[in-house]
């Protein structure tokens, strides 16, 4: 036999293990063999430590071939119970006959009720897991995290996925909720220093609604706990309604790896400022130029926020300075929004509005949850030498009693279009 026929043979029979190979493993991972977890909700049991809620879409609704009106049907719900997430996950996939697969999955959901028990577990267990992305966003529901997967419909959106990937560009310009993946939430855990948030999810009146339908004083108490003030608001409290019965609103805020509270949508304002994690927002502040009347601004940082800490006779104080530029958007009569003098009121007006808000904010997270959630410990470690030395100064016993100053310049540069009324 010839050399030139020898290779040849050769790389037939390659080929042939190649093709025999690989064959398999796509026989039996190809589209049509495998579930897609679009999300994953994790409750307490009622006869195991988890109930496990899986969202899957079918094959044919992540090629885009379904239509909005379509969307519900395409979407798969399935549940069990048991005392791991992948144990819950391995008896579904017994259910479904399908393969699951997590590289899809967008959003984990944790009930309240079992996050204020801890989930450093659950947390730990899905960033060891290599098909789930640590990109995946992170939510705590007031409702259980079934709930709040089955209402998950999107209405501007054509995918329910599609849906979930707007979460991270929602924070940038309303503040109300913050980009808060399972991989942000591992760091803090491992890092031992800051503490923990997460996306607070709930129901709004279109799900409550449904729910409380057979109930003679449905009206009555759908109407309950309902906020307008973004002072209060919260998720679970607005007074949205529409196709999505679903919406997030704050954040929820964990000591170590368990619920301790919520921020409000204003809250989460203040804490998006002092981290650089927002474009811009809107505020209402008093009017300086009628009595008892409110104006809206449009606010967005010029700078990155600068912050100090002291540390003197024990004792810790930290500073936080803000740059704002900010635009009119409510109007008043007969008023001349290109006046220096109306300006400069209006700018006045809005730094007491924000120093008395975040005031409200440091007293909330530093004496009340006893939480550092905007890592003002990574700050201070210049003044210490060694690990030992943080330490043994306390930090979190310090945090407690912070003196916190705030110095906010905003500077209010136009009305937008309107310049005279």
């Amino acid at each position: 036999m010839s050399k030139h026929s020898i290779w040849i043979l050769i790389f037939i029979v390659i080929l042939f293990f190649f093709i025999y190979g690989f064959s398999n493993s796509y026989l039996s991972r190809n589209l049509s063999n495998l579930a897609y977890v679009l999300s994953l909700g994790v409750d307490k049991g009622e006869n195991a430590k988890l109930k496990i809620t899986a969202q899957f879409s079918k094959p044919s609704a992540i090629s885009g071939n379904n239509s909005s009106s379509g969307e519900s049907s395409s979407i798969v719900l399935a549940s069990s119970e048991a005392d791991s997430i992948f144990s819950g996950l391995t008896l579904i996939n017994s259910y479904i006959g399908k393969e699951i697969n997590l590289a899809h999955c967008s959003v984990v959901v944790f009930s309240k009720e079992l996050a204020e028990s801890g989930i450093s577990q659950e947390i730990h267990s899905l960033i060891n897991n290599e098909e789930i992305r640590p990109g995946a966003n992170l939510v705590i529901s007031n409702c259980s995290a079934y709930d709040y997967i089955s209402n998950a419909t999107p209405n501007l959106e054509s995918l329910t996925s599609h849906y979930y990937e707007t979460f991270s560009i929602t924070s940038k310009f309303t503040g109300y909720i913050s980009d808060i993946t399972i991989g942000n939430f591992f760091n803090d855990l491992s890092g031992k220093s800051g503490d923990s948030t997460a996306i607070l999810g709930g129901l709004n009146l279109t799900a409550k609604s449904d729910e409380e339908s057979s109930s003679q004083n449905s009206q009555e108490s759908s109407s309950q706990n309902i906020e307008t003030s973004p002072d209060k608001l919260i998720a679970g409290t607005s007074t949205i309604s529409g196709e999505r019965g679903i919406e997030n609103l704050g954040l929820a805020v964990f000591k170590n790896d368990k619920y301790c509270g919520n921020l409000t949508a204003t809250e989460t304002i203040s804490h998006l400022l002092i981290n650089n994690k927002i474009n811009s927002c809107i505020i209402s502040i008093d009017s300086p130029l009628k009595e008892n009347s409110k104006i809206e601004i449009q606010v967005s940082p010029e700078k990155k926020t600068k912050i100090s800490t002291i540390i003197e006779n024990g004792g810790l104080k930290i500073g936080i300075k803000l740059k704002l530029a900010a635009d009119v958007i409510t109007l008043e009569n007969d008023t001349d929004y290109e006046n220096n003098e109306v300006l400069e009121l209006i700018s006045k007006s809005a730094e007491s509005y924000l120093t008395n808000e975040f005031n409200k904010y440091f007293n909330k997270v530093s004496r009340e949850y006893s939480v550092d959630i905007d890592k003002f410990c990574f700050s201070s470690l210049k003044f210490f030498p060694t690990e030992k030395d943080f330490k043994d100064f306390n930090w979190k016993e310090k945090y407690k009693n912070a003196e916190f100053t705030t110095d906010i310049d905003v500077n209010v540069v136009s009305s937008l279009l309107v310049t005279e009324t």
